[in-house]
């Protein structure tokens, strides 16, 4: 996969890989819900659009998320089994997955949690109000209690890991988590975090990415790579949880003259690929 970067980013890059200063800043930790269902034609899954006043990643097309926030996110009860070894610690593994379903309801109005007999949360008249008071500061456990709900784990299925290159003003470490659309639930984007909703086949995504019509970034598009193959939720689920997930860091260096992209192991450092961006790239402005 090339890892295209926007103008500026590759400036900088380029300044970097040949010597120049710079202090990255820390990788917040991060969850994003990959959300899935059955279409017509198959599997579909989530992309919501970023309003041009956003301050990280404006007008690209992302799955739902957020940083964690250890306050709430590590309070809610939570039942079966939360990934851990290699993908992250259980402590912050527990934060990560509420992290990720907390976000999801306060922008996709879509609550990823069941009651005592497994049953997935039912929208009623108070699910707006409940939305927005999840928003709040320990709002989001306090909506969980209220409505007698827990977080089953075994319902999210760790599919990627990308942490924000080095070279990025704001960054992050982020665990992508995918998940079926709850049974009588459906999306209502929220008005000032995304502009625009869309249900999608993957390859359909794809497809619009590379004539220009979505913005994406990378980790999107390689996520969106990886279920083009698959045909259901259930397939993709299945995809999923058999195979090994490793934290990804898209570092530049120089080649020549020309700037290459090494993706390596986000904690280790070990080198995993590399792509060569050609020399002038940046001025094609691709994302």
């Amino acid at each position: 996969m090339v890892l295209e970067m926007p103008p500026e980013l590759v400036q900088r890059a380029r300044t970097l890989a040949q010597g120049g200063p710079w202090e990255p800043p820390e990788a917040l930790d991060a969850a994003t819900i990959v959300l899935l269902r059955d279409g017509t034609a198959g599997l579909e899954v989530l992309l919501m659009r970023r309003p041009d006043s956003m301050a990280f990643a404006p007008g690209m097309h992302v799955f739902p998320g957020g940083r964690v926030d250890l306050a709430q996110d590590g309070e809610p009860t939570i039942s079966g089994t939360v990934p851990a070894g290699a993908w992250t610690d259980p402590a912050l593994a527990r934060a990560l997955i509420v992290a990720g379903i907390r976000e999801t309801f306060e922008e996709a109005g879509v609550l990823l949690a069941v009651d005592r007999s497994g049953r997935p949360a039912v929208p009623d008249d108070r699910w707006a109000r409940d939305r927005q008071a999840s928003e709040t500061a320990g709002g989001f456990p306090s909506v969980l209690r209220r409505r007698r709900l827990h977080i089953q784990a075994d319902l999210l299925v760790p599919i990627a890991h990308w942490i924000t290159p080095e070279i990025e003003t704001r960054r992050f470490d982020t665990r992508f988590l995918a998940a079926a659309l709850p049974a009588g639930q459906d999306v209502d984007a929220h008005i000032t975090e995304t502009d625009s909703a869309h249900w999608l086949a993957p390859v359909d995504a794809l497809a619009q990415y590379r004539a220009g019509g979505l913005a994406m970034l990378p980790p999107t598009v390689a996520v969106l790579v990886d279920l083009a193959g698959q045909r259901s939720v259930g397939d993709a689920l299945h995809w999923a949880r058999a195979r090994e997930v490793v934290p990804l860091l898209p570092r530049a260096q120089m080649s020549g003259d020309d700037l290459t992209w090494v993706l390596v192991h986000g904690y280790t450092g070990e080198v995993l690929s590399a792509t060569s961006q050609p020399s002038g790239s940046e001025e094609r402005g691709a994302r």
